[in-house]
């Protein structure tokens, strides 16, 4: 999977981008949104604002070190049928672990696998924010299999959360998730 986009690509600062470092692949996304760190610490940590951008459902978050982050996947119907068609029924709960928590500044947790581990930083930039994410996928994780559905994945989530937080929610749409998949599948294949 390639750091770098093809011309064509609207905003390439925007895609994410995928490296193995110490025998495990991790994805990176970079975000600057305009809202204030501790607004955008709120979208990230407390779950009736998480339920808006990361899918419909239950979420339970105990928001200390070692606490249960449990996501309960019920929609939107869209949302469903993609996440059972990619990975399975099992993949509509998640039952995830709170590694690390420093507010208003990181985030860590499990995703869907002890093995798998999601990162969250958060840094002031002027009256904006700086998002960075970086996932460490599972060693079973193959990049040809699994890359561009979960860049696409990401993507789209880190979307639905900059319009949630500008105010603007629209929900998950299967649509915007397949294109991005499918650019990042090309984008692939041109290194």
């Amino acid at each position: 999977m390639p750091s770098n986009q093809p011309p064509e690509v609207e905003n390439p600062r925007e895609y994410g981008t995928v490296e193995q470092i110490h025998g495990r692949w991790v994805l990176r996304f970079e975000r600057r949104l305009p809202h204030p760190r501790e607004r955008v610490w709120d979208a990230l940590t407390q779950p009736e604002q998480m339920a808006v951008w990361l899918g419909q459902g239950d979420i339970d978050l105990d928001l200390v070190q070692g606490g249960k982050f449990e996501v309960r996947t019920t929609g939107p119907p869209e949302l469903v049928d993609a996440i059972i068609r990619e990975a399975g029924e099992d993949a509509l709960v998640q039952h995830n672990t709170v590694l690390r928590v420093e507010p208003p500044s990181v985030f860590e947790h499990t995703f869907g696998d002890p093995d798998s581990v999601v990162r969250w930083e958060l840094t002031p930039d002027g009256d904006s924010t700086l998002l960075r994410l970086a996932h460490t996928e599972p060693p079973t994780f193959a990049t040809s299999k699994d890359g561009s559905r979960d860049l696409a994945g990401w993507h789209a989530l880190l979307e639905q959360l900059a319009q949630v937080l500008d105010g603007k929610p629209v929900p998950w749409q299967v649509e915007r998730w397949e294109k991005l998949r499918d650019e990042y599948a090309a984008m692939a294949h041109t290194d």
